[in-house]
C-alpha cells in the first residue's frame, strides 16, 4: 500500500469512531461532588509490540490483558471518561496497525479525549536497516499527524475542554521536527493564553511526554529531549504562571509503577506550582493505570493493578486546592 492509499484510509475510518462515541463533539460539565473519575490510557501499542514480544503466543496474552481492562472500566461503572495519552499502533503507525487500533477503540466504554503521542505520526510505515525505525521528514510527519487528526474526528490537534472547576488541556507534538515530542510555537502561545485566562483554578495539562527532571535518573534515556516535552525553556517559563495545584500528565517514558519514582513528588514536582503524573505502557505484562478523581477541592490520585485485580493503595495521592 502506498502512501496516498493510507492516509485515505485514516481518514475514512474517522466516522466509525464518531459513530461510537470515541470522540464527542461536546464539551462536557460536570458537578464534583462525588468526584469525576478519569481513567489515564497511555502507550498501549496495539496489539503488541513484536520487538519486545516476539513471541506470538506472549503478545497475544498481553494483548487479552488489554481487552479485559476494558470489561474492568465498564465494570466499575463511575468511569466518565478517558484520558487517552499516546502511542496507539505498536510501532509504525501503519494502516495494519491502525485497524487493530480500531478495532479495540471501539470497546472503549467511555468517551476517549486524545493527546497525540510520536509512534501515532513520526515514522514511516515500515523500518529502515537492521529493522529501525525511520522517522519521516517535516512534510511526511504533517501530513501523517493531520491524517491521524481527521481519522479520529479530532476538534484540532491540541485543544482544551472545562469539567466543573477545571481547564484541561490535550497537547500535540506539532512541531513536526527531530525530537519525539515538540510542541510548535502556536501552541506554546495558546498554552500561554489559556493559563492567563484561566485565574487561580487548578489546569491539568495532557501530553504524552513527561517534564524535564521530573523522574530519577534510572537510565540514560529519561530527561533527555526526546524522551521529555520541548522546547524546555519556552515551556518552563510558559508553565511558571500555571496555577498552583496543576497537573501534567504523561507517558511516553514506559515508567514502570514499581519505580521508586513513579510517584513521589519529591522528583515529580515542576517549580513550586505543578506535579507530573506519569503512566506506565500497557503493553506489558504487569498491566496497571492511574485514575483521576475530580473534587470540587481536591484530586485523588489512584493506581490500579489489573493484573492482579487491585488498587495500590500505597500509590494514593490526593491534591487539595481550596
Amino acid at each position: 500500500m502506498n502512501r496516498r492509499e493510507f492516509l485515505k484510509l485514516m481518514t475514512g475510518a474517522a466516522g466509525y469512531f464518531f459513530l461510537n462515541g470515541f470522540f464527542p463533539r461536546t464539551t462536557e460539565s460536570a458537578a464534583l461532588k462525588n468526584g469525576y473519575h478519569i481513567i489515564l490510557i497511555s502507550d498501549l501499542h496495539l496489539p503488541w509490540r513484536s520487538k519486545n514480544f516476539p513471541d506470538s503466543k506472549k503478545g497475544k496474552k498481553i494483548f487479552l490483558q488489554k481487552e479485559k481492562m476494558l470489561q474492568t472500566i465498564k465494570k466499575w461503572g463511575d468511569v466518565k471518561e478517558a484520558a487517552l495519552l499516546g502511542d496507539f499502533p505498536a510501532r509504525y503507525g501503519n494502516e495494519e496497525e491502525f485497524q487493530s487500533v480500531d478495532k479495540f477503540m471501539a470497546k472503549l466504554p467511555v468517551p476517549g479525549y486524545i493527546a497525540i503521542g510520536n509512534h501515532d505520526y513520526a515514522y514511516r510505515d515500515k523500518p529502515g536497516k537492521n529493522n529501525k525505525l525511520k522517522r519521516g521528514n517535516h512534510a511526511e510527519k504533517t501530513e501523517k499527524l493531520n491524517a491521524f487528526k481527521e481519522r479520529y474526528k479530532m476538534p484540532s490537534l491540541y485543544y482544551g475542554r472545562t469539567i466543573g472547576k477545571y481547564r484541561l488541556l490535550y497537547l500535540a507534538p506539532d512541531a513536526c521536527g527531530s525530537l519525539n515530542v515538540e510542541l510548535s510555537k502556536n501552541q506554546l502561545e495558546w498554552i500561554q493564553d489559556e493559563i492567563a485566562k484561566n485565574g487561580q483554578n487548578p489546569m491539568i495539562f495532557f501530553c504524552h511526554a513527561p517534564l524535564m527532571g521530573t523522574l530519577p535518573q534510572y537510565n540514560k534515556k529519561v530527561n533527555r529531549p526526546q524522551t521529555t516535552a520541548q522546547p524546555e525553556e519556552p515551556l518552563r517559563q510558559i508553565l511558571q504562571n500555571a496555577p498552583k495545584g496543576s497537573l501534567w500528565v504523561s507517558g511516553h517514558t514506559h515508567t514502570p509503577v514499581t519505580n521508586p519514582g513513579f510517584a513521589d513528588d519529591a522528583v515529580n514536582r515542576y517549580n513550586d506550582n505543578l506535579i507530573n503524573i506519569h503512566n506506565p505502557t500497557l503493553d506489558t505484562k504487569r498491566l496497571c493505570t492511574n485514575s483521576l478523581y475530580l473534587f470540587d477541592d481536591r484530586i485523588v490520585i489512584k493506581t490500579y493493578d489489573h493484573t492482579k485485580d487491585m488498587w495500590l493503595e500505597e500509590l494514593k495521592r490526593e491534591y487539595k486546592n481550596k
